[in-house]
């Protein structure tokens, strides 16, 4: 309480000797283009809907884009007065969007859903991050709005664009008073730790709650739908109505088609036996008990509803295990983990001996010792050995030599071990290492990853270039999806999952690394996070394919055979680093539903 009392004091002092803050220049470039813009805009609307909108107007929007809403962007991939649509396989979530536009400034907007498939709508709140916001991992000066949470109760987050620009959290003290935590600290006067996202008093409705429309304004929406695993195909209908004080002030129409499969989990392109692992590095809860007062069954809720967030948003293989956290694979099991390669904890001491030498005999027993607890603690809790060991980061070639012959005593169990790290890795111990998360780039990895698989090391992955923290969930979906996967990486694990990274303003170098934020519920919804949901669905959806095609060439059946050999040569001439994914998705559909066809499914 006195921290965030003196963080406000602070804020006050700072933004009053910056009404006109220099290091906003982003900012004030918006405030600017909004002026201009947000009145043209009301006439562009107006001609949309032939001059009668009405209070407020809708357009249907792509969930899925490159563009950045806000509040006076006009929705140029929108459809005025449209449907509001999806595509989407039994079991799998997909997201749709819609923006409404308010002629006048409107207060306590109730949106209710009629559809019949299970259902989530949210608000897309858009808050301050720095000067780099939407585009970048690195640190800009200053603050830029930028469209990222998705929200059922947008007043969660107070954005404040006065002299006091910044964000600022809602959360209820011990007392149940509400409080606001200031969570836009400059550099200079951010304290770690003043903020606590875990707080059970920091959390989301459970549902939409009432919003504010702004006169001129765009303001966007985001439903993820979610049939059940036994879903009638088809096409179903409803409606998403907006209204106030009993008013009804526009009735959107929905459309979703489920298909009638379900997708797989994501496998490799050139070798669809192995399966691709979608993560990211950071994923795994990184918390224990003592975070929520020494409570175990507060703990363990947390834990599990984290869990299932990622499993449901397609990151299939973010469970890392070890003796701290081998109680939850029951949990992952009834959650539906695939837990037939997991990432694990090597077991070994640090010797660290970064500038070479040799290992001493001690040393090496040491490992060998690790090796004989690591495979006997994987056979008793998961069955297998088939566990992505972790040792170091970005080491050097003094480091590799000085390790790669302790590597053995894990090679022997079939345990593999990698590094994060560059070309020393694989001039000096490429050998010795079982899979390889390598710094580089999905567009041009082929290259960079074809000596590893020539020696048989997988899975391949690459991080960096450029890490997590782009807002932007189309280009999230595109570079942890189809661009590595069709340039034969079989891992995405780039880093790194920074779940409380609410000042964006914290760091030097970089900004916070995020693709869901926590709360005291569990992870929070973001763009991002659906957009690296998408990534690995397209992958799927690939995957569904290759499995299609495949069944289609031991059929005997010519039409079937044929109809495989087309779908492949649309993979064989993706390009996955210009490709329109949206249009991607539907091709793939496409050819999924001819080869089934021929197939007689």
């Amino acid at each position: 309480m006195r921290t965030t009392t003196v963080l406000a004091a602070f804020a006050a002092a700072f933004c009053a000797t910056a009404a006109v803050d220099p290091a906003n220049t982003v900012y004030n470039a918006q405030k600017a283009r909004a002026a201009r813009l947000m009145p043209e805009n009301a006439k562009r609307v107006r001609a949309d809907f032939k001059n009668a909108p009405g209070k407020v107007a809708w357009y249907a929007v792509p969930a899925m884009s490159e563009i950045m809403r806000l509040g006076d962007t006009y929705p140029v991939d929108g459809e005025a007065g449209g449907t509001v649509r999806c595509v989407l396989a039994q079991d799998e979530f997909e997201s749709c969007s819609f923006e409404l536009f308010a002629f006048e400034d409107l207060e306590d907007v109730k949106l209710d859903v009629d559809f019949p498939l299970p259902n989530d709508l949210r608000v897309v709140k858009v808050w301050f991050q720095n000067g780099n916001g939407w585009v970048s991992y690195f640190d800009d000066c200053g603050l830029k709005l930028t469209p990222e949470l998705l929200l059922h109760d947008e007043n969660l987050i107070d954005v404040r664009t006065g002299g006091e620009a910044g964000n600022w959290a809602r959360q209820k003290g011990k007392d149940g008073k509400i409080e606001y935590a200031w969570i836009s600290a400059p550099k200079g006067l951010h304290v770690a730790g003043a903020f606590d996202a875990f707080n059970p008093g920091f959390d989301d409705a459970a549902k939409i709650q009432p919003v504010k429309l702004e006169k001129n304004a765009f303001k966007q929406f985001f439903l993820t739908i979610h049939p059940d695993k036994n879903a009638k195909p088809g096409v179903y209908k409803g409606k998403v109505t907006a209204s106030r004080n009993g008013e009804k002030l526009a009735e959107i129409p929905l459309a979703a088609r489920v298909l009638p499969f379900r997708l797989p989990f994501p496998r490799g392109y050139r070798n669809p036996a192995e399966p691709y692992l979608h993560s990211v590095m950071g994923a795994m809860p990184q918390y224990g008990k003592d975070r929520f007062g020494g409570d175990e069954q507060k703990y363990r809720k947390h834990f599990r509803a984290w869990m299932q967030s990622l499993y449901d948003h397609s990151v299939f293989h973010a469970p890392a295990i070890g003796p701290e956290n081998a109680w939850c694979v029951p949990m992952l099991r009834e959650i539906g983990f695939p837990l037939d390669v997991v990432f694990g904890n090597l077991m070994a001491p640090w010797f660290g001996l970064n500038f070479g030498g040799r290992m001493s005999y001690d040393q090496l027993m040491a490992h060998k010792d690790a090796a004989d607890r690591c495979h006997e603690f994987y056979q008793k809790t998961l069955g297998h050995n088939n566990v992505l060991c972790g040792h170091g980061d970005e080491q050097g070639a003094a480091f590799v030599t000085c390790h790669r012959e302790a590597y053995r005593f894990w090679e022997q169990y079939g345990i593999k071990i990698g590094c994060a790290g560059h070309e020393p890795l694989l001039t000096k111990g490429g050998y010795a290492y079982g899979f390889y998360p390598m710094a580089g780039a999905p567009d041009n990895a082929y290259e960079q990853a074809r000596p590893w698989y020539e020696m048989g090391v997988g899975p391949i992955g690459f991080y960096a270039s450029q890490h997590t923290g782009s807002e932007n969930p189309e280009y999230t979906r595109r570079q942890h999806g189809l661009l590595g996967w069709l340039n034969g990486l079989t891992m995405s694990f780039n880093y790194e999952f920074d779940t409380r990274g609410f000042n964006d303003r914290a760091y030097e170098l970089y900004k916070p690394m995020v693709i869901s934020l926590a709360n005291g519920q569990g992870l929070m919804e973001t763009l991002e996070y659906a957009g690296f949901r998408e990534a690995c669905d397209d992958i799927r959806y690939a995957t569904y394919v290759k499995q299609l095609a495949d069944e289609a060439k031991k059929s005997g059946s010519e039409d079937a055979v044929v109809a495989a050999r087309k779908a492949l040569l649309y993979l064989a001439l993706l390009k996955g680093e210009s490709a329109d994914l949206n249009t991607v998705r539907a091709e793939l559909i496409e050819h999924a539903l001819k080869i089934r066809k021929a197939l007689g499914k």
